[in-house]
């Protein structure tokens, strides 16, 4: 059995493959529809449901493929992080990454999964060159007019082999962590998007603040990272839940002490060791990606409504900036998103909390994250995705017979 890091998601039947002939003759001898697993970080049912699961991570061959300036071609199945440790011997670094890199690259990239930047597209928009697999078993390279649809395809056209994007020179970065004022971040996070490279904030329930992340890039020396407190702080945060349901005032004063615990960050080190951290408390999230000017106030909303009715959740609601791109499925198609992400502990539940945020999140024009919570069907991507048409023409093209399309698939993409 095949199931997600968060545990929410299953497929009954897993399959290994060790070379491409051995994923060759998986796809071409499997009697159903057929999905590609990555490192199992969607919270969606992007691979699972009634339909053999692909595992592709053992194939053999070297992480990067070739290197030609700022272009390099690399394996689609390794993880982030050992690409970054990879790319980093050849002098190179990604241009941007999430806080979460234990995701294979085709999947973070299907998925269109981004890091933070007013100037920086996501994971996706560095492709420029891809080779799949066919349902068919066939080898191909897609063909440069094919490459905005490859961008974000949710493995709907096939299994990526390789993938071909660009990169940058490696670099340094000064991580700056400060707790400030909820209203304070909220007025001021526009000019802090434009004025660095990277900056995000996370909302904590009950405390009226947030926490302040900025990153530049520096020739300072590199530092020693202080201790990371964010899996024991959102355990201490948990904590306080609990208490609050005795006394919220008591939750208030809690989180008043973690907050304080917290401390301020300033240390420069290697760019992907520094915006990446491990993640070990596991959750359920959604993610919406909303036009710039209508952020803030949605924040506001989202904030009031958590503490007003929904009182049990207690996860850090998380903010980013992300630069356009032109992938057709991209929620980032068409010019720069704020992404706000809101977490429900894995095992808790999620459906009332995440429906009334949802209802926010749309009224805005919100487009969803791929591998996170939605409510999305085919309908809803008519009026978000206009050039949805030419992505189902690429999919007939790649795979006539929908073999990449799993039931759960088929709700949201078929026609």
């Amino acid at each position: 059995m095949w199931t997600n890091w968060a545990g929410n998601q299953s497929a009954p039947q897993v399959m290994a493959a060790r070379t491409v002939e051995e994923l060759r003759q998986i796809v071409i001898n499997a009697t159903g529809p057929v999905r590609c697993a990555g490192a199992g970080h969607s919270f969606t049912p992007v691979v699972a449901g009634e339909n053999l699961v692909i595992d592709p991570s053992g194939i053999e061959g070297p992480a990067v493929i070739s290197v030609d300036g700022d272009r390099v071609r690399v394996k689609a199945t390794e993880k982030l992080n050992a690409l970054s440790l990879a790319l980093a011997e050849h002098g190179k670094a990604f241009r941007n990454l999430g806080d979460i890199n234990v995701q294979s690259l085709a999947g973070a990239m299907g998925t269109a999964t981004h890091g933070t930047g007013a100037d920086l597209p996501c994971i996706s928009g560095e492709m420029t060159g891809a080779r799949l697999m066919t349902a068919t078993g066939d080898i191909v390279d897609l063909a440069p007019d094919d490459i905005p649809g490859a961008r974000v395809s949710l493995g709907m056209l096939g299994i990526l082999l390789e993938i071909e994007m660009m990169v940058v020179p490696a670099y340094d970065l000064r991580r700056q962590v400060k707790v400030v004022p909820l209203d304070e971040i909220l007025t001021e996070m526009e000019a802090l998007a434009q004025a660095h490279r990277h900056f995000e904030f996370f909302w904590l329930p009950y405390s009226g603040k947030a926490i302040r992340v900025i990153h530049d890039i520096s020739d300072q020396p590199r530092g020693k990272p202080p201790m990371d407190l964010d899996n024991i702080g959102v355990r201490a945060i948990g904590v306080a839940r609990s208490a609050g349901r005795l006394s919220p005032g008591l939750r208030r004063w809690l989180m008043s002490l973690i907050l304080a615990l917290q401390g301020n960050e300033d240390y420069v080190g290697e760019s992907w060791r520094v915006l990446s951290k491990p993640r070990d408390v596991k959750f359920v999230e959604m993610e919406y990606h909303l036009p710039p000017d209508a952020a803030p106030d949605v924040i506001r909303e989202v904030a009031s409504l958590t503490e007003r009715r929904h009182p049990e959740v207690y996860f850090p609601i998380e903010v980013r900036r992300t630069a356009g791109d032109d992938g057709w499925l991209s929620p980032f198609q068409g010019g720069g998103r704020v992404s706000v992400a809101v977490h429900v502990a894995a095992g808790e539940p999620y459906e009332a909390y995440f429906r009334d945020v949802e209802a926010i999140f749309r009224a805005v024009g919100g487009r969803p994250h791929w591998g996170k919570m939605h409510s999305l069907k085919r309908a809803d991507l008519e009026a978000l995705y206009p050039d949805l048409p030419a992505f189902d023409a690429l999919r007939a093209r790649l795979d006539p017979g929908g073999r990449f399309m799993s039931p759960a698939m088929r709700e949201v993409f078929g026609s």
